[in-house]
């Protein structure tokens, strides 16, 4: 698993400054804002959504948003990116009409104080960043295990770095009935109020959780039937990778099947059809 991205750059300076070097990019380039013109900043893709693009784009729309209505500085910056204009002149145009009022329209003033504000920007990015967990990156490694008698055993062996701020990840439990259709009940199961087994080396920490839940009655089927649906859901890193070892031992006819999307991971056991 690879590190922090500040420990990859070497500190929390040398990322601000790549990130500011890709705003001051991202500002420069023609075209408005949009997923495709934000896809080439890496740096801005990781600070922003831990290197997930629709994620980082959604929350630098955000953040920008909010910069706009900020200080002048950081409102020059965020306008002089977001306008709804196709070149960098004509950005800083609006910038200057929108700040300075309709009597003063100095696109020179209007650069200088986008290029203080990115500066805030760039330092801001990489704060919310470091807090929010998404310069860290976790595995996520599910066995599981047990027979229609004894149940599902689910060990999670959650691995994060040191510093990553991290939670146990949240299991949900849905039974399914023959139609199809859940159950009234979900069981859920918060690993946080459970024993963990926890080990740390350098950079690394490692958190073994288990679980054991009940399976429903396995009927007899003609037809393909979930009968039940295990997620695991993270509640941190967005950089994540998910591994699973299926052991459990069940009567023929029925399997294991497994999915994951983004942050949750999804483990369903399924009757096929005899």
């Amino acid at each position: 698993m690879e590190g922090t991205l500040t420990q990859e750059l070497g500190d929390h300076s040398e990322l601000t400054s790549r990130v500011l070097s890709e705003l001051t990019a991202l500002r420069s380039k023609p075209g408005r804002l949009t997923v495709q013109k934000f896809l080439p900043f890496e740096a801005l893709r990781l600070v922003c959504g831990g290197n997930d693009l629709l994620d980082a784009f959604m929350m630098f729309e955000r953040e920008m948003r909010r910069f706009e209505s900020g200080a002048r500085n950081e409102a020059a910056a965020a306008l002089s990116i977001c306008a709804k204009a196709d070149s960098v002149l004509d950005r800083l145009q609006l910038t200057a009409e929108a700040l300075s009022g309709a009597d003063v329209k100095d696109q020179r003033s209007a650069r200088r104080w986008s290029d203080a504000g990115l500066k805030t920007i760039a330092t801001e990015l990489v704060y919310l960043a470091d807090i929010q967990g998404r310069l860290g990156s976790e595995l996520l490694g599910i066995e599981v295990t047990g027979t229609a008698e004894s149940g599902l055993m689910v060990v999670i062996d959650q691995m994060t770095t040191v510093s990553l701020p991290s939670r146990a990840p949240m299991i949900r439990l849905w039974a399914y009935g023959v139609d199809d259709e859940p159950e009234e009940r979900e069981l859920v199961v918060d690993l946080e109020d459970h024993p963990v087994t926890t080990a740390s080396r350098g950079v690394y920490t490692m958190k073994r959780h288990r679980v054991t839940l009940p399976l429903p009655d396995l009927p007899a089927t003609d037809d393909e039937l979930k009968l039940l649906s295990i997620s695991v859901e993270g509640r941190d890193a967005p950089m994540r990778t998910v591994t699973l070892e299926n052991h459990a031992k069940l009567p023929h006819g029925f399997e294991i099947r497994f999915a994951v999307y983004r942050t949750i991971a999804t483990i369903d056991l399924v009757a096929i059809k005899q």
